[in-house]
C-alpha cells in the first residue's frame, strides 16, 4: 500500500514518507526565505497544527481517497473494518 501512496505524492511531500523528516521542510523553508531575501520580495508562511486531524477525518472521503490513489478494494475493507464503531 505504501508504494502505491508514495508513488502519486509529490517529491516535495515528506509527510508520511520513508527516509524524510522535519529537517527536510526545515532545509526547504529555509531556501525559501533565503530566495525572498535574495529577490527582495515579501513573503507570507503560515503553519497549520491540526490537533487530532486523524480524529476529524470524515470516513466515507478517507476510503474514497485510498481507492482513488489506486489501493486495492479489498486493502481498504480491511483497513475500514478495523476503523468499525469509530
Amino acid at each position: 500500500m505504501k508504494d502505491s501512496v508514495d508513488a502519486k505524492f509529490r517529491d516535495q511531500q515528506p509527510g508520511f514518507r520513508k527516509d524524510r523528516s522535519c529537517t527536510d521542510q526545515i532545509a526547504t523553508l529555509w531556501i525559501v526565505v533565503e530566495q525572498s531575501i535574495k529577490w527582495n520580495s515579501s513573503l507570507c508562511i503560515n503553519f497549520i497544527d491540526y490537533e487530532k486531524a486523524f480524529d476529524s477525518v470524515g470516513w466515507r472521503n478517507l476510503w474514497e481517497l485510498l481507492q482513488h490513489y489506486g489501493i486495492p478494494e479489498k486493502i481498504v475493507n480491511i483497513i475500514r473494518n478495523s476503523y468499525d464503531g469509530r
